[in-house]
């Protein structure tokens, strides 16, 4: 047994169970992404724009599923990009209960072309993922759910 599943089997089944959940989100997302234009992804996830969001904030919780996308994402095989965790972590906070945002942003490094994109995701005004690494990057776009 490899030392990544002897850790994941002395977790409490409850965080077992989240990134479960958390790989399985990712894979959903990285499949919806890869086949389908991204309005299509978005429209097969039941994600939109510009949704008035609903669902409650849970500060403790929101942490738990955000560090549950983390770990999934360190160990599903293929690369798990910002995007692909933030849509993920947004769809487990919906089935939580809780509201969730993802939000999309530009940067350019002053004296570049060429411009970066990342993607993070907040329930309420609780980080769940990529908040740190936003820093810098102007948001284009919300989704809510």
């Amino acid at each position: 047994m490899t030392v990544a599943l002897s850790h994941f089997f002395a977790l409490p089944g409850r965080e077992q169970r989240l990134i479960i959940e958390a790989a399985l989100s990712l894979l959903a997302v990285r499949l919806a992404l890869a086949v389908l234009s991204f309005p299509r992804a978005l429209q097969l996830l039941r994600i939109v724009r510009d949704d008035p969001g609903r669902g409650r904030v849970a500060a403790a919780e929101a942490c738990e599923i955000g560090r549950a996308v983390a770990r999934a994402a360190r160990y599903v095989p293929f690369r798990a990009v910002c995007l692909q965790q933030a849509f993920a972590a947004l769809l487990i906070l919906r089935r939580h209960g809780l509201a969730a945002t993802v939000h999309l942003g530009l940067a350019r490094e002053p004296g570049a072309k060429d411009l970066k994109a990342h993607a993070w995701s907040r329930c309420g005004a609780v980080p769940v993922t990529g908040v740190e690494a936003a820093q810098g990057f102007g948001e284009i776009a919300v989704f809510k759910a």
